[in-house]
């Protein structure tokens, strides 16, 4: 009996994330918790998206797959380039063309031994920041290469900064962790 009540309310819960409510007010709180301007965060959004396009479209191969980030014009293009690739030199020009972009970073790993590690590992970084009650008010993007994490954001601290990279230190499986994270 009790399993049969559990089940729809699994089903409820899991879809909540499907939904475009639950969607919104994600984004919503995403906004009001970081720390830059609204004209900032849009002007790094559309930075962010114009430079995605354009490794999608590039003829250069891998650049597509490359993560981008963009914090108060700093842009971080991080992920996998292969020994004797090209794409990560197509992708900083293509990062530096893009428009109010006043520095380009780049974290590169040559190869990339187990992607589901990977993913596995910024779930667990996840979770840890999650339970951090002092960073509830901070927004930080994870990626995650071959163990190596990258940590990007904009936070109103030093001290956000460094619990930020000591908590994502603290997780099984991380060999280093690389901040390009900001305070406002």
């Amino acid at each position: 009996m009790r399993t049969k009540q559990l089940l729809p309310l699994m089903l409820i819960v899991a879809l909540a994330g499907c939904n475009p409510y639950v969607l919104v007010a994600k984004e919503g709180y995403e906004v009001a918790a970081d720390p830059r301007s609204l004209l900032t965060q849009a002007t790094d959004t559309e930075a962010e998206a114009q430079i995605k396009a354009d490794l999608l479209a590039s003829p250069v191969n891998g650049t597509s797959a490359l993560d981008v980030y963009c914090r108060q014009g700093v842009v971080v293009v991080a992920g996998l380039v292969p020994p004797g690739s090209q794409a990560g030199r197509a992708a900083v020009e293509i990062a530096r063309k893009a428009p109010n972009v006043k520095r380009v970073e780049t974290y590169f790993v040559s190869h990339r031994p187990n992607w589901e590690n990977d993913v596995a590992i910024k779930e667990r970084i996840r979770a840890v920041l999650i339970a951090d009650p002092a960073l509830v008010n901070s927004r930080v993007d994870i990626g995650v290469y071959a163990g190596h994490v990258v940590l990007v954001g904009a936070v109103p601290s030093r001290a956000n900064v460094q619990k930020f990279i000591s908590d994502a230190r603290s997780v099984s499986g991380v060999v280093s962790v690389t901040s390009y994270i900001q305070t406002v």
